[in-house]
């Protein structure tokens, strides 16, 4: 249990009030509000309250609500539209593939409002072992879903992981590893003659962050929380994003960067069957270059933002790097 006056959060009646006039709930009629948890996370606070309600039946229930308060206001709007967009065009009521329910986002407060996702993350499905092909065919079809939505409207994100600054991942890297000058500048200059072959297909709504702690299955559904980092782009951006994220735990867990490459190559191939028309290399060939991409921002991320001092991994890192250049990696 927190105490509201600990944190710059808005008073439980403004909440009620926000939770009881959601465009996107069934006129519930709030009986008690609770604040319950309080976690603090880079530049935000994720908030987690239990709302027993009244619905239009008159029957009695209870939600765990989720509230992010962000550092950046229009941040925190921009992903709440967005989750409005996806949530009005099907995702909010279909029966397998949805997202998380936007309930309000508090400008004043620059506080965003949504449902708690249901059942166990996709990290924790694959590390448990059970139906993981499963899993993976589930999450190829949820970001096939979001794909299909048309990008229009959705406020332009200048700010993303598809456009990260490399340069000062590898000035910041230089000098985190000093021994390894010229290695880091060999990833980047194969990454910039890749990166130079630009896409030209049309661009599609992009989840951004789809990591296997952001996916959610609960049976048969799949939700997907965490639309901060969203834009529109190509789809294989995604795709590779995940299948690397999934790499990564398996590095992180195992030790082996390719633990769950069946898992990566199940994922890969079930999005691509949903898409037949797809000139299948082209696709293969951007997939590799976003996973050097996305092992390169890891590397940094471990070594220059958390600087935890894993020094162990930048030779297993590079080399990932330099195969994934080479069109190789995903199994």
């Amino acid at each position: 249990m927190v105490n509201d006056e600990q944190l710059p959060i808005p008073p439980l009646e403004q909440i009620t009030s926000a939770y009881e006039a959601s465009p996107t709930g069934d006129c519930r009629r709030i009986l008690t509000s609770t604040l319950v948890s309080s976690t603090a996370k880079m530049r935000k606070f994720i908030l987690e309250y239990s709302m027993a309600y009244t619905n239009q039946q008159g029957e009695e229930a209870l939600e765990i609500v989720v509230g992010k308060l962000y550092s950046n206001g229009e941040k925190g709007l921009a992903s709440y539209q967005l989750m409005q967009y996806v949530w009005d065009r099907g995702m909010g009521t279909d029966p397998y593939y949805r997202i998380i329910r936007p309930i309000a986002y508090l400008e004043t407060w620059q506080l965003l409002l949504m449902s708690q996702a249901p059942g166990r993350t996709l990290h924790e499905c694959i590390h448990a072992g059970t139906d993981v092909k499963q899993a993976a065919f589930l999450a190829a079809n949820w970001l096939s879903r979001l794909h299909s939505i048309p990008p229009a409207n959705i406020q332009k994100n200048e700010r993303t992981r598809a456009n990260a600054n490399i340069n000062r991942f590898v000035k910041d890297l230089e000098i985190a590893v000093p021994n390894k000058l010229s290695d880091i500048q060999s990833i980047y200059n194969g990454l910039l003659t890749k990166s130079a072959m630009k896409w030209t297909g049309h661009p599609v709504l992009l989840h951004g962050d789809f990591h296997p702690n952001n996916v959610f299955l609960d049976g048969h559904r799949v939700y997907a929380i965490d639309f901060d980092h969203h834009f529109a782009g190509d789809p294989a951006w995604d795709v590779a994003y995940l299948a690397c994220q999934i790499q990564l735990s398996g590095f992180f867990k195992q030790r082996d960067f390719h633990y769950f490459d069946p898992v990566v190559r199940h994922l890969i191939d079930s999005y691509l069957d949903f898409h037949p028309f797809y000139d299948r290399q082209s696709f293969l060939d951007r997939l590799f270059l976003y996973r050097a991409n996305s092992l390169f921002e890891s590397l940094h991320y471990h070594l220059c933002v958390l600087k935890d001092g894993t020094l162990d991994i930048v030779d297993v890192f590079l080399g990932e790097c330099e195969q994934a250049l080479q069109g190789k990696g995903f199994g």
